[in-house]
């Protein structure tokens, strides 16, 4: 609970997050062209994903990501949780997912002060 938590602690953890979210996300804007072009050439619809998530207090925000999935597959199959050897996940959206390299966008989300680096 942050409320509990020490002003220097909270302090910190925001020149934290700030710092190395910046720091990280310039090496990464050229994964992140790079996975971008990957998936917009290898299937239809857009490449990034979003979704609303909760933050602290209740507090709604858009997560975004690369993605991963068929477009549109959830119109489909309906909303389920994703599974090992998932058939609508994209070939692409396999080796994304393996490095993670599908969750670097959300360094935006840290640097707009919805997400943090750390717990």
């Amino acid at each position: 609970n942050v409320a509990l938590c020490p002003t220097w602690y909270n302090a910190g953890k925001v020149v934290f997050d700030y710092a190395v979210a910046l720091a990280a996300l310039l090496p990464t804007l050229l994964v992140i062209a790079v996975a971008a072009a990957a998936v917009k050439l290898t299937s239809p619809g857009p490449v990034f994903y979003t979704q609303v998530r909760l933050g602290l207090g209740g507090r709604r925000y858009k997560i975004v990501k690369i993605r991963t999935m068929h477009h549109n597959v959830e119109l489909r199959s309906g909303i389920k949780w994703a599974k090992k050897d998932d058939d609508r996940v994209t070939r692409v959206g396999r080796i994304l997912r393996r490095t993670h390299v599908d969750e670097l966008p959300q360094l935006f989300n840290v640097l707009f002060g919805q997400m943090s680096l750390v717990g």
